[in-house]
């Protein structure tokens, strides 16, 4: 329970990060990537800049990015 308490608010702000930086509400297909951040991020003890990296490098930020 401890790590769902945990785990659960980190998921949140990186969701709201990810939808923030997209310009655009997050998808049940975006929640892959957001897991994928966050256990990222843990290697780096959640620093914002490792969140904020793992956003920039998302398949999801590159695809808007593009200028296709």
């Amino acid at each position: 329970m401890h790590l769902l308490t945990k785990s659960v608010p980190r998921r949140a702000l990186t969701g709201k990060l990810l939808a923030y930086a997209l310009g655009r509400r997050l998808e049940t297909d975006d929640q892959p990537a957001v897991r994928r951040i966050v256990n990222d991020a843990a290697a780096q003890h959640y620093r914002w800049s490792a969140l904020i990296l793992g956003i920039v490098k998302s398949p999801q930020f590159l695809m808007y990015a593009s200028p296709n």
